[in-house]
């Protein structure tokens, strides 16, 4: 059994259910493979600020020592982990795009120096999105996305998705997914209500209206995708976006800026579309000639299952990158 400790600054609480819970399932993934103990270290720099981070390293160094190795999930959970000083081996996954890890800096330069110092202190390192050119040849970086919950989204009769919200039987719905607030930057809302605009103004015949998810209960985020005609997502950047992931397992078409590894999650996915660059207006036919179309829900969902982006190929991968880092640093796989 792998002693893991996860050191995360994203994980639900009960003020923001949906915080980091990509994150929490793909620990809980983990756990299912018999062979992988888990805990979990939160640091809540959202609500806490940046004395967490103090504080959270001072709670790495305490629990790590039954650990066998600590696979920290963001930057700033990396820095933390490095500065506890454990001596155990560390994964650092990176959650957005190269240099987008970091919000609030707006020199590119910094931002670039702060994740090379994130680089250079990791055993390994996991993508989300394309590695970084610079770094493909070397054998510690990892293109590794987060696994979908198949299970839990899957297709549903969308009628009754829309009764479950109270939502118009009849209208024509876009959704916008944002698992903090509807103001988070990168997800560009902004953009969003634009192509919406559009898309009202030159659709006939049916109402065009926006369907917005966010800090939902988990238990509720199925009606939303299933009661969606298309989801829209206008971001700057993203990593591995896990809503176009729950969308097409829900066989909703998904139309998308060409941010993260959308062009990778969604080549040979039917009735979903990759925009060339961010403007409004090609978005807005994107969507427009989508929603013209007879959409095979089934086919949707068919053809993303079988690119083996699900959670549980994830946690198979995750283990095997475990394993052979342990391996290289002590010899051997522990046997508690």
């Amino acid at each position: 059994m792998l002693n893991v400790l996860h050191v995360t600054n994203a994980y639900p609480y009960p003020e923001v259910p949906e915080y980091g819970i990509f994150i929490k399932e793909q620990i809980d993934s983990l756990s299912q493979t018999g062979t992988i103990h888990n805990e979990v270290v939160f640091i809540n720099g959202r609500r806490e600020g940046k004395k967490a981070y103090l504080e959270g390293i001072a709670e790495i160094r305490r629990r790590a020592g039954d650990c066998d190795l600590i696979h920290c999930h963001h930057l700033y959970s990396g820095f933390a982990a490095a500065a506890a000083l454990t001596g155990k081996p560390r994964v650092l996954s990176f959650l957005n795009d190269w240099l987008h890890e970091i919000e609030g800096v707006r020199s590119e330069m910094m931002r670039t120096a702060l994740c090379n110092i994130g680089v250079w202190s990791a055993d390994r390192l996991i993508f989300k999105s394309p590695i970084p050119q610079r770094y493909r040849n070397d054998k510690r970086f990892i293109y590794l996305p987060n696994g979908a919950n198949s299970a839990q989204f899957h297709i549903t009769d969308r009628q009754t998705a829309r009764k479950a919200l109270n939502l118009d039987l009849e209208a024509v719905y876009l959704l916008f997914v944002s698992s903090k607030d509807i103001g988070r930057p990168q997800k560009r809302y902004d953009r969003f209500k634009k192509v919406v605009e559009i898309v009202q103004s030159s659709f006939q015949g049916r109402r065009v209206e926006e369907l917005i998810l966010v800090n939902q209960p988990r238990d509720r985020v199925l009606d939303f995708f299933n009661a969606a005609d298309l989801h829209l997502m206008t971001s700057d950047f993203e990593g591995s976006p896990n809503s176009v992931k729950e969308a097409v397992c829900c066989g909703t078409p998904v139309v998308t800026t060409n941010v993260g590894n959308v062009q990778h999650l969604l080549e040979n996915v039917p009735f979903c579309r990759v925009a060339s660059d961010f403007d409004v207006q090609e978005l807005a036919s994107l969507v427009g000639d989508l929603l013209l179309e007879q959409v095979d829900r089934d086919e949707i969902r068919k053809s993303f299952l079988a690119k083996n982006f699900t959670q549980e190929e994830t946690a198979g991968r995750l283990e095997k990158v475990y394993k052979e880092l342990i391996s290289a640093r002590y010899g051997k796989i522990p046997m508690n």
